[in-house]
């Protein structure tokens, strides 16, 4: 199956005349493919993608900001959570090989290689033609921030920035507001002591059993 169409790019030579502003809704169903793999839910109202695009010689210069509403089971209760997440965005794109979707070969495809009856050098270039791969994809991945040159796709660094927003421990807004002075009272919840029935740090037990010595002796 072939890849969606990008949704938010530009043609780089369209900057050669000045910065270019994108200025879009984001479509429910493309936030609901970004958060397919976590466990929040877009709601029913698209978000919004706001950013300037200029270029530097060569260079593609991205600033501005993604807003997203999503719904979270709360950590505690289970509850439906709302959150509006703004994301702000900044990329400074070089040109360079964007690795394509399609990359990794199949399954079925690297097995077709193998024990091929009367092609005895095939292992061999195989394996070599696998290094080859290798080598070219960990030189794509160490270089992220990429265009091809030619026309600046936005699609995947929105997802990114996106994603990075949801909150690692959601919360419903009343426990949110519980959540901040217990934090602001007891800083070092692993020394606190184990008669309230709390759980003590394991590296504390040593220096706790001296204090319950001395308690006892003062006893």
């Amino acid at each position: 199956m072939a890849a969606p169409a990008p949704l938010f790019s530009l043609p780089a030579a369209d900057l050669e005349y000045g910065d270019k502003d994108i200025e879009e809704d984001i479509p429910v169903e493309w936030l609901r493919t970004t958060f397919e793999n976590t466990e929040a839910t877009p709601s029913s109202q698209p978000g919004r993608l706001e950013v300037t695009v200029s270029k530097s010689g060569k260079d593609v210069m991205v600033r501005g900001s993604a807003r997203a509403s999503v719904t979270l089971p709360c950590a505690r209760t289970l509850d439906p959570v709302g959150y509006d997440l703004r994301a702000e965005i900044f990329l400074m794109l070089t040109p360079g090989k964007v690795a394509p979707a399609t990359k990794p070969r199949k399954r079925e495809e690297k097995s077709a290689t193998k024990g091929a009856p009367g092609k005895a050098a095939a292992p061999q270039n195989a394996k070599k033609k696998k290094r080859e791969e290798e080598r070219e994809l960990s030189e794509d991945e160490a270089a992220e921030d990429v265009y091809d040159g030619e026309t600046v796709v936005l699609d995947g660094f929105v997802r990114e920035f996106l994603v990075l927003e949801l909150p690692m421990f959601p919360l419903r807004e009343d426990l949110r507001a519980e959540a901040t002075p217990a934090i602001e009272r007891d800083p070092e919840p692993a020394q606190s002591s184990p008669e309230k029935g709390e759980v003590l740090d394991p590296r504390l037990a040593p220096l706790a059993a001296i204090a319950s010595r001395l308690r006892q002796k003062k006893e």
